[in-house]
């Protein structure tokens, strides 16, 4: 999926490769209440960044 592990330069894969957008509808759609998702950039320009995920269940209430 990645070259060289997690190091390297990006390349394209279709497995799991959703935008941060996606991920939060996907989120969303399937009962969360909120959904927020980005990308941490690679220290090095071009390299693989790291996609954060934050989500929050409904209120019990």
């Amino acid at each position: 999926m990645y070259k060289g592990g997690f190091a390297g330069k990006a390349m394209y894969t279709y497995r799991y490769s959703y935008r941060p957008a996606v991920w939060e509808r996907l989120l969303t759609r399937v009962g969360f209440a909120s959904a927020e998702a980005r990308v941490l950039d690679a220290p090095e320009a071009g390299h693989i960044g790291t996609l954060i995920v934050r989500a929050e269940a409904p209120s019990a209430g």
